[in-house]
C-alpha cells in the first residue's frame, strides 16, 4: 500500500473495505439488470479494476475462469431456450470477484465486521472470515506445492490427477482447521475480543464507489 493510492504494480489501492463492498454490491446489482449493464461494469471493470487483478493474480487464470463460468449458463440455456447472455452476466460478476479477492488486504475483514457488529459478534465474524481467506491462500500454496511434488515424480498434472490432489488439499486444510481451534482453545476464547477498527481512506476509496453511484443513477434513471 502506498500513499498515492497506486500500487508499484500500476494497480489501484483502494485501502477502506467499506467503499469497496459499496462499490462491488453496485456494480453486482447493475450487472444483472440488463447486458447493456453488463457492458457497461465490464468497461468499468477494464479502467478501474484490471491492472489490480492481473497484479495479484494470473491473467490467465482469471479470464479462463471466467469464460468458462460464463460459457457453461449460457450453453445450458441456449439448449433450454432461455436467456443465452445470462452468462455475459456471469462472467462480469466473476472478474468483479477475482477484482476483490486481489485488493483484500489482511485484517480488513476483521476491520470491517468490527466496525459493523461491534466487538461481539463483530469480532466473531471477523475471525471467521478472516480464517477463511486465510485457508483460501493456504489451498493455493498448498496446490502449488502438491503440482511440484508431481513434476519431481515425472507425472503431469491433469484431470484424472484432481481427485487426489483435492483429497490432499482436503486433509492438509482439515489438519490446519483443527489445529487453529485447539490453539483458541487452549487460549480461552470464548466469543468476542477486543479490537480496534483501522482504515486508511485515499481518493480512491471514493472515487471508485462514486463512478458506481453515477453508472447506477444514469442507468437506472435513463
Amino acid at each position: 500500500m502506498v500513499s498515492s493510492g497506486k500500487s508499484g504494480m500500476g494497480g489501484y489501492i483502494v485501502s477502506d473495505i467499506r467503499f469497496r463492498l459499496l462499490t462491488l454490491v453496485l456494480l453486482s446489482i447493475l450487472s444483472f439488470v440488463s447486458v447493456f449493464g453488463a457492458g457497461v461494469v465490464f468497461c468499468w471493470w477494464i479502467f478501474f479494476a484490471a491492472k489490480t487483478t492481473f497484479a495479484k493474480k494470473s491473467w490467465k487464470v482469471v479470464m479462463l475462469t471466467s469464460t468458462l463460468m460464463g460459457l457453461i449458463p449460457s450453453v445450458v440455456l441456449f439448449f433450454s431456450s432461455g436467456d443465452v447472455f445470462y452468462g455475459a452476466k456471469i462472467f462480469v460478476l466473476v472478474l468483479l470477484a477475482f477484482w476483490f479477492s486481489a485488493s483484500l488486504l489482511p485484517g480488513e475483514f476483521m476491520s470491517f465486521f468490527v466496525w459493523l457488529c461491534g466487538k461481539r459478534v463483530g469480532f466473531d465474524l471477523g475471525i471467521i472470515a478472516e480464517f477463511s481467506v486465510q485457508a483460501l491462500s493456504e489451498i493455493k500454496y498448498d496446490f502449488s506445492h502438491l503440482k511440484s511434488a508431481l513434476k519431481i515424480k515425472g507425472q503431469k498434472f491433469s484431470i484424472f490427477a484432481v481427485p487426489t490432489l483435492s483429497m490432499g488439499l482436503l486433509v492438509l486444510s482439515l489438519r490446519r482447521s483443527s489445529f487453529q481451534s485447539l490453539i483458541l482453545a487452549r487460549r480461552g476464547y470464548t466469543s468476542g475480543g477486543t479490537f480496534v477498527p483501522v482504515f486508511f481512506p485515499t481518493i480512491y476509496d471514493y472515487l471508485l464507489p462514486l463512478t458506481a453511484v453515477i453508472l447506477f443513477a444514469v442507468l437506472f434513471i435513463s
